[in-house]
């Protein structure tokens, strides 16, 4: 029953934060050539890079600020996940995937902190 408990839980959690914000940019049309690549690993970090982008008039500073505590906040739901893990089975040993899963959301969060500047095109020389 606790394995069943535990699947269906980690599946919530990839529903929530990897197919409804990839579902949503399909919805959208919308190809960033800024954030390809991280817009189809981390589609919730990039939705709120969206969302930050809109918030704040494009500023990159205070972007950078919302990215710092967004990363502290997807610290503390990881730890709130993973402690909902072991409410159901003591043994998080048992289950490599919460950690895997609370592993990617750090680096999510993480990876949006390098980026270029919006509408600016990089040549080489």
């Amino acid at each position: 029953m606790n394995l069943k408990i535990t699947t269906l839980f980690f599946s919530a959690c990839i529903a929530v934060f990897w197919l409804v914000p990839a579902i949503k940019s399909v919805k959208s049309h919308r190809i960033d050539d800024r954030f390809f690549f991280r817009q189809w690993l981390f589609p919730l970090q990039y939705w709120l890079q969206i969302l930050f982008e809109k918030w704040t008039g494009n500023r990159r500073s205070v972007i950078r600020i919302l990215q710092i505590v967004s990363l502290f906040v997807t610290y503390f739901s990881g730890l709130l996940m993973l402690l909902i893990f072991s409410a159901f089975d003591g043994d998080l040993l048992k289950h490599p995937e919460a950690f895997m899963l609370f592993e990617y959301l750090l680096i999510s969060s993480i990876a949006y902190w390098f980026q270029p500047k919006a509408g600016k095109i990089y040549k080489t020389k």
